[in-house]
């Protein structure tokens, strides 16, 4: 075992030194000396960096995240407890449990902990050792971990779940484009070419028109953010698209072929939506979905003249539109009781956090603001949030 695990190992289990580096300041110079003449100037880096790790882990963790042996960079990276645990349980619906499933690039072992708690016979495997460590020690050694450059293992017929780095760990700059993935599009089509089955897990922001594997193709939202997508192939796929939405434990769903929604003019209600939608090219179905057709075709909203509830939008009800003249919305605002302002905007027509300050009254009526840009003119559309009962 390399000095860098048994140092990691020590750090977690020394509760007091996780104690007291959790209350201290780590630009606090002299707190920090203080702590270094009691432990080893290693040992305090590490806990300091396993402190903002747990710190970092509870949004995507939970409780567990008090518990998680990780480094921020890998919390980061990591699939949390409920995306993982969905797509844990999609693997099943086709493998069953108790099957063997490779996770490659494991990093921290988010979706190992979720295969392993499905049943499944996990084999995570990361050319980190550190990292294979953290998995092994986050899923109670319930895994077979491999330290091992994944283009060199033989997976002809098993099912994969992989998750390419696509962030440079010596800048932390993100990776965008497929070619800037680690392992790169060569081996991830091998791999599609070989396995039985696969999930690549991959960058929300990924091209579309640059993806050159076929299968489905599903966006993930998580509580309204959009926190990954997954190509599913072989075995796994259902779908030509997918946008699922989780929030609170509960999973919605839209699957198919992407399609256009019907457009109509701004009516009583207008509708934003979950962006898992528009990534999945799926407006159009959540449009028919709902009898609600889009005002415009890049304007992400949907429109009706009576209330729509859904899990898939938050709800505004037209109060005015104008052309988008500050001066003109604020006195507008000033005669309509306006106090906090909320604005929206896409494409850039408006810097909105200087124009919610700008236009913020002193009423006690909050709207929201849409200042949208429909073709070669930008309106801005007054609205107050429908509250949800």
């Amino acid at each position: 075992m390399s000095r860098e695990i048994e140092l990691w190992r020590a750090v977690a289990g020394d509760t007091g030194l996780l104690q007291r580096a959790e209350a201290i300041d780590p630009s606090d110079v002299s707190a920090v000396a203080a702590l270094r003449r009691d432990y080893d100037a290693d040992a305090v880096s590490v806990a300091f960096g396993l402190v903002e790790a747990r710190a970092k882990a509870a949004r995507k963790f939970g409780e567990f995240g008090q518990r998680l042996v990780a480094d921020a960079l890998g919390v980061e990276q990591a699939s949390g407890v409920g995306v993982a645990a969905y797509k844990a349980g999609r693997i099943a619906q086709t493998l069953g449990n108790g099957e063997l499933i490779a996770d490659l690039c494991c990093g921290i072992g988010g979706d190992s902990m979720a295969l392993a708690d499905a049943g499944f016979g996990v084999v995570c495997v990361d050319r980190d050792p550190l990292r294979v460590w953290m998995a092994m020690q986050n899923t109670s050694q319930r895994v077979q971990g491999i330290c091992a450059d994944v283009r060199s293992l033989v997976l002809d017929g098993k099912a994969v779940h992989i998750d390419p780095a696509r962030r440079n760990e010596a800048t932390s700059k993100r990776a965008w484009r497929l070619e800037d993935y680690q392992p790169g599009p060569e081996f991830i089509e091998r791999l599609i070419d070989s396995a039985a089955a696969t999930a690549i897990k991959l960058s929300p922001g990924v091209d579309l028109a640059a993806l050159p594997w076929p299968g489905e193709v599903e966006f993930i939202s998580e509580g309204g953010r959009l926190v990954q997508a997954v190509l599913w192939t072989g075995g796994f796929a259902q779908a030509a698209r997918r946008a699922t939405l989780i929030v609170s434990g509960a999973i919605h769903q839209l699957a198919g072929e992407a399609a256009p929604p019907a457009y109509q003019a701004p009516q009583r209600y207008l509708y934003t939506f979950d962006p898992s939608v528009e990534r999945a090219g799926l407006v159009g179905q959540l449009s028919t979905l709902l009898d609600a057709p889009a005002i415009h075709p890049k304007l992400g909203l949907l429109t009706s003249n009576t209330i729509t509830t859904s899990p898939w939008i938050d709800g505004f009800e037209l109060i005015e539109r104008m052309p988008w003249r500050p001066k003109r919305i604020k006195q507008w605002l000033a005669a309509n009781d306006g106090g906090l302002i909320e604005v929206k905007t896409r494409g850039k027509a408006c810097d909105p956090d200087i124009e919610q300050r700008r236009l913020r009254g002193d009423g006690s009526t909050t709207y929201t603001v849409f200042v949208l840009r429909f073709d070669t003119k930008v309106q801005a559309l007054m609205t107050k949030r429908i509250r949800q009962k």
